[in-house]
Formats: structure tokens, sequence, C-alpha cells
């Protein structure tokens, strides 16, 4: 399997040509996207979306927990319908099914690094080393710390006295998560050679971010969870996982309302929280579901942000909760003077123009399924 943990160093080069299939298998979904490199750009061949609530027995936008057999299914299923087929397919794998630590190491000669990285990373992993596929990358050094030097010992030449730390990210993905998603992809009969794999946050944040360099805090809000990261300077410098969604809040609203799921979806998915009248009644809700997640996701922006003494001007919004119309009033209420915006992965490609309006409305939906889909035009 080839390395699962990206940066963003050559993401928008241009130079690969192909058609490659990215797919996101979500908790209440799967999507689908299907690039093709023409003269040096990214363009869109196909797209499309299957709800797994139904069957599971629970209703559209209700996350799922389907066995593998079953995802294999609907993903099939999905193929046939939009009819793409593509020699090259990546799979993002979701976050809650990695571990993502990013941790300070004294500065070392490359050889001392690696069993270095390995005993650190034994400390994050619960489980045998051996039952998990483990990535690593060293962070480009902060413009901060650029110009720390380190002082020669005179206990001899090469021992040298530390006097600054390097910052290394250390994924891991459990074996048995790994065959799961080969399991689906063969039984899917996608046609492809070796497995492509990615953690889904990079396929978002491929998608959302572009070559803004400044802090960014990317909250990508799923069915079942929310996962909040840090990007400063192009990389990845943390993350965390929230375990409430855009469900959570559906939920709410059919309490409050005496509705069904299904109803509640509607209204969310129609009004949002800016009507006169309903548009009330789902503020209310939105206010305590959402004011919980970010709370969660203001803590630890605020400890990024104390640590490193550096401010987060800017919040990027992903996943199909941000599709939450008026959902920019209720983050400002939470993060005063910083900018919102709506993650708008389709502008990162060219598309018909026809379907402006369509794409404009999903966009943020498709994060992770275009996200990845842009690395396999990479590979």
């Amino acid at each position: 399997m080839g390395s699962f943990l990206a940066s963003f160093k050559g993401i928008f080069s241009g130079k690969h040509k192909g058609m490659t299939l990215g797919v996101d298998i979500g908790s209440s979904s799967i999507k689908i996207v299907l690039l093709e490199k023409v003269n040096e750009k990214s363009v869109l061949r196909n797209y499309g979306e299957i709800s797994l609530g139904p069957r599971a027995g629970f209703s559209v936008g209700q996350a799922t927990n389907l066995p593998p057999e079953k995802v294999a299914e609907a993903l099939s299923d999905l193929l046939k319908e939009t009819g793409i087929i593509a020699k090259h397919t990546f799979i993002a794998i979701p976050f809650s099914a990695s571990l993502l630590s990013v941790v300070d190491l004294p500065q070392v000669a490359k050889n001392e690094l690696e069993p270095m990285i390995m005993n650190e990373a034994r400390r994050y992993i619960p489980i045998p080393m051996s039952e998990v596929s483990l990535d690593w990358w060293v962070l480009p050094k902060r413009k901060d710390t650029e110009n720390q030097v380190f002082s020669v010992s005179s206990h001899g030449e090469g021992d040298q006295k530390q006097m600054g730390k390097i910052e290394v990210i250390i994924a891991a993905i459990h074996n048995e998560v790994i065959t799961k998603y080969e399991s689906i992809k063969k039984d899917a009969h996608i046609p492809g050679e070796a497995s492509h794999f990615e953690i889904e946050l990079f396929s978002t944040l491929r998608a959302v971010v572009g070559r803004d360099l400044s802090p960014i805090l990317v909250i990508d809000i799923g069915a079942g969870s929310t996962k909040v990261a840090i990007i400063e300077e192009g990389v990845v410098r943390g993350s965390h996982v929230i375990s409430m969604g855009g469900q959570d809040l559906t939920m709410a609203l059919a309490r409050s309302q005496g509705v069904s799921f299904e109803k509640a979806e509607e209204m969310k998915c129609r009004i949002g929280i800016v009507g006169e009248e309903e548009g009330r009644d789902i503020l209310v809700v939105s206010e305590l579901i959402l004011s919980t997640i970010m709370n969660e996701a203001r803590h630890f922006s605020e400890n990024y942000e104390h640590k490193h003494g550096t401010k987060i001007p800017k919040i990027i919004l992903a996943g199909g909760g941000a599709r939450l119309k008026g959902i920019e009033k209720i983050i400002l209420q939470n993060f005063p003077k910083v900018s919102v915006i709506i993650g708008d992965p389709f502008s990162r490609v060219e598309t018909p123009a026809f379907l402006d309006a369509t794409l404009k409305e999903i966009s943020s939906s498709f994060s992770v399924s275009l996200g990845v889909a842009l690395k396999g035009l990479e590979e």
C-alpha cells in the first residue's frame, strides 16, 4: 500500500494526466467524483451519491454501520447508475478509523529519527505496532523557528546540544480497516491495480483550502461526527474529532417539532435557519446543537493559538452540515472577528456551466470525494 499521509506539496501542480475516481464512503452516504486531466486542467466528468440509511432500515441522512458487503453493494449500484468506469480509483478512509497526531521531537540525525518516531507512536497507539500501517512526515519548520541554531558540545565531534525541535505528523490505520476497504473495492467490482487510500481529512483539505498559507480552522460537519483541523503554512498542524454532527441536529429538531426524522431532515435542508416562522424553530435547535460542537472546536483552536502565539483569522466549513442555510451566523457567535467561508470543492475543477447552480448547492458535501480524486490525478 502506498503512503496514505498527504502533504500539500504539489497538490495543484497539474503534472499528471488520466481519469480518476474518488470515493468517499461516509456514515450516511457514498459519494463519488470522476475527474480527468485535460490540457493540464482538472475536469469534472461525472459525480454521484447514494444514501445508506434505507439500506440499514433508517431514513435518508441517518448515520449507519453497514457490513462491508452491504457497502460494496451500494457502491456497485451507484457506479452502475452513473455509468462510471475508471482505471484508477482512490478511496478515502474515515478519519474516525485512523489515528493522527502531531508530536514535537528533538532535531536529530536522520538515522536516529525513525526509531524515535516509532517509540513515540507506541505512546499513542494502544495496540501492537504489527497490527497497524504507520506513516509519518516531518513538517516544514515554522517561519518563527527557521533561524534556531544548534551548538556543538565539547564532548566530541558531532555531539550536538539541541536548541530546537521539529514537528512530526504520525498517522496509523489498523490493518483490519485496510483489509475492509480492499474487500469493499473488490466486491464492488472496481477495476484497477493496487488499492490507493488516503485519510479523509487530507482529501477534504486538498479540496477546500487552496494555496492559502495563513492559519485556517477547517470544520467538516458530517452526519455522525465533526472533524476539525488547523492548517498553517500549507500543512496540517493539528486535528480533532467531535462526536456530534448533522444527524444530531435533525434528531433534536424531530423531537422538538414532534415530527419524523424524514420531515425534520427535509425542513432542515429546505429552510435552514433563515426562514421567518419555521426558520426560528430550527434556529433554536441549531443553536443548541451547533454551539456544543463549536464550543469544542473553539477550545481546540484556542489551545493551538495559545501554544504557538498565533491567531486563526479564517474558518472554512465543509461537509453536509455546511449546507445548512444561515450556519455562518451561528459560527460567528462562537468565533467573533473570524471570517467564515463555505468550502467550494468544485471550484477547484472545470465543470459544465449548466451545472453551476446544482454544484454550488451540493459542493461542500463532496469535499472528500473530490479531494481524493484530485490526489489520484497527482499519482
